[in-house]
């Protein structure tokens, strides 16, 4: 008789994807969890309750390798967007290798892992602007859907994307709360302040920063 949530899942939902974020962040036991889940694809509590893993993807994120510590514990940047691809893949692993063999004395975890170590490269220039369109255009097509038609002109355009893209260093996070702060956020007072109804069409002309950001808006209807 299956009664326990952990057998329901483990036999209902064989085909999963099993994100653990962040795992350098967890204690040091919660590995051992994983070394049965990798080598027999099966995790057993101590009930007697199995959960069988033999059909899912499990995903581990990390950090591990962008920064190391310096002489007084600081973190000190071990690889940065100066750098190409290849060797900021050669600098993670060799950090990600000294931490599961020196730091935690665990290399049997590495081992069951093996080659399945993705490193991810850092947001670079030409992958940004992509991101800042597909943002911007997801933007405008969301304030359209409440009844705003509102465009850029190229100028604006060229403004924004230089502010957004100017610190690459948060990734992806850091380009959107930089559209926020420099387009939703005045854009969202612009309406505001204008009395603007539903079905009203603007352009914005300009971006002028100071202490913060204000846009210069025409209204087209």
């Amino acid at each position: 008789m299956r009664t326990a949530p952990e057998r329901r899942w483990g036999w209902e939902k064989p085909f999963s994807v099993v994100l653990f974020d962040e795992i350098e962040k967890a204690h040091p036991r919660i590995l051992d969890k994983f070394l049965q889940i990798l080598d027999d694809g099966v995790l057993t509590s101590g009930r007697g309750d199995r959960v069988y893993f033999s059909e899912a993807f499990i995903v581990f994120t990390s950090n591990l390798g962008i920064y190391t510590p310096g002489p007084t514990g600081e973190r000190i940047a071990n690889v940065t967007p100066e750098e190409t691809f290849d060797a900021v893949k050669r600098k993670v692993r060799a950090e990600i290798e000294k931490h599961f063999k020196q730091v935690l004395n665990r290399p049997e975890i590495l081992n069951r892992i093996g080659e399945n170590v993705i490193v991810f490269d850092f947001i670079r220039g030409d992958v940004a602007t992509e991101i800042f369109d597909q943002m911007l255009d997801n933007l405008l097509n969301d304030v359209k859907s409440l009844g705003y038609d509102v465009t850029l002109s190229e100028q604006a355009r060229a403004t924004l994307r230089g502010l957004c893209l100017a610190d690459l260093s948060n990734g992806g996070r850091g380009i959107r709360n930089q559209v926020e702060a420099h387009l939703i956020n005045p854009l969202s007072r612009g309406l505001f302040d204008s009395g603007a109804a539903a079905g009203s069409r603007f352009r914005v002309l300009e971006v002028q920063t100071a202490a913060s950001s204000t846009l210069r808006l025409e209204s087209e209807t």
